[in-house]
């Protein structure tokens, strides 16, 4: 099964999209009025857009047959010609959508350093995974780039399933394994432009991302469930 995935800049994409009134549903709209960084505003509107060209591209028709659900604490679901899911995540300058006809979740973090940063990585990983992930990521084996895998890798598993943020991070329900290959894989991670973007789904196998460098293939286990090195 397809999964299409887009990454773009927020200024680009807001710049493409038609006067939101013309395309956005009530509820959209609502959301947007209420929103007082401009920032944040251009960031949802380039989001929403970039879901709705996606959908198009990936099912046919045209971007007009395509609406966007969903509150402020809920994530966007589509409704169009066909049934379809999606996933939005955006960082700073960025904006990456995935859509499909199965479940899928996305999450795009900057790999950055930040306060404290030792002692949160140790408090959302284990040992085992904190060894997998400096052995299997692309990016130098730092805490920087290795925390960015794990914390994205776990939300974009929590966007796909649901669930609770601290049973996932601190409670760590959810493990990390390395992956020969999309054959093997649930979840794939790409490190772009000093961003890590990761997707979780069934089937990596046919994923559409014109782009991207080649991704790095994960396993994400329930605890208890994944075999011990």
């Amino acid at each position: 099964m397809t999964t299409w995935l887009r990454l773009g800049s927020v200024t680009e994409l807001a710049a493409q999209a038609p006067e939101a009134q013309s395309w956005m549903t009530e509820g959209e709209l609502a959301r947007l009025a209420a929103m007082q960084s401009a920032r944040r505003r251009g960031q949802f509107v380039a989001g929403r857009w970039l879901a709705r060209t996606l959908l198009a591209e990936a099912f046919g028709g045209v971007w007009q047959a395509w609406t966007l659900t969903g509150g402020a604490d809920a994530p966007p679901a589509a409704s169009g010609p066909v049934p379809a899911s999606l996933s939005i995540s955006h960082s700073g300058g960025l904006v990456a959508c995935a859509v499909s006809a199965a479940m899928l979740g996305l999450d795009l973090e900057p790999c950055r350093a930040r306060k404290e940063l030792d002692a949160l990585y140790g408090a959302i990983t284990t040992d085992v995974e904190r060894a997998t992930l400096a052995s299997h990521t692309a990016a130098p084996a730092d805490t920087v780039h290795s925390f960015a895998h794990a914390w994205t890798l776990k939300e974009a598993a929590l966007k796909r399933h649901g669930g609770g943020l601290f049973a996932t991070m601190l409670g760590h329900a959810l493990g990390i394994e390395a992956a020969s290959g999309a054959q093997d894989a649930n979840a794939c991670t790409w490190l772009h432009d000093g961003h890590v973007l990761a997707l979780c789904a069934d089937d990596l196998r046919a994923v559409t991302a014109p782009g991207m460098p080649l991704p790095r293939y994960w396993r994400l286990m329930p605890s208890g469930t994944a075999p011990q090195p």
